[in-house]
């Protein structure tokens, strides 16, 4: 049998899928060789264990979660645009095949485990800091720094019930209640 090849990206775009869809401790190895179209032999060639190559899985989702989402931040649009498309891609990624975010899956299901507790704790931080540094244009830092972490919270609360029932509305309502804060601010910046 010829020996497959799988660029290195496209492998852990496959595995991310893979355990997004099933969980980490519902994932085989034989699901991941089969994802891949390589042998258990030729997935695991370069990964220990199956906690090695979901370490890996992470990393790439942190980049991709980078590049797609949080990159937006930096974009030279007026901040309440910057904030609408940042949670508009992030709701994108929830929307494929309603998994929701692949950073909460992991972390209920192995957070108590700690396996995997500080790479998703940096992510959310990141997550956190991009949010609060649009927020920034219109509060000051530390209370646009409490903002963003209480969207967190609730942007993970909207994906959870958009899980549960398949109602968009709850992600459309978190960006329209996370964009409307810059209309609350202004309006409260002109009655002063």
């Amino acid at each position: 049998m010829p020996v497959q090849k799988i660029e290195k990206e496209e492998l852990l775009h496959r595995c991310w899928e893979v355990f997004n869809r099933h969980g980490y401790h519902n994932t085989s190895i034989s699901m991941l060789a089969e994802a891949t179209g390589l042998g258990k032999s030729g997935l695991m060639h370069h990964h220990e264990s199956k906690e090695s190559l979901m370490r890996a899985v992470i990393d790439f989702a942190k980049v991709s979660i980078r590049d797609m989402v949080l990159s937006v931040a930096n974009e030279d649009l007026p901040p309440e645009q910057r904030l609408e498309k940042l949670l508009r891609r992030q709701n994108r990624l929830a929307k494929i095949d309603r998994r929701g975010c692949f950073f909460a899956n992991t972390a209920l299901e192995t957070g108590s485990d700690n396996l995997f507790n500080s790479d998703i704790e940096e992510i959310w931080e990141e997550w956190k800091a991009a949010v609060s540094s649009i927020l920034s244009s219109i509060m000051p830092p530390d209370e646009a720094a409490a903002t963003a972490y209480r969207l967190l919270l609730e942007h993970e609360g909207a994906i959870i019930m958009y899980k549960i029932s398949g109602d968009t509305e709850h992600l459309e309502k978190f960006v329209a209640r996370a964009v409307g804060l810059f209309g609350k601010t202004m309006r409260k910046a002109s009655k002063s």
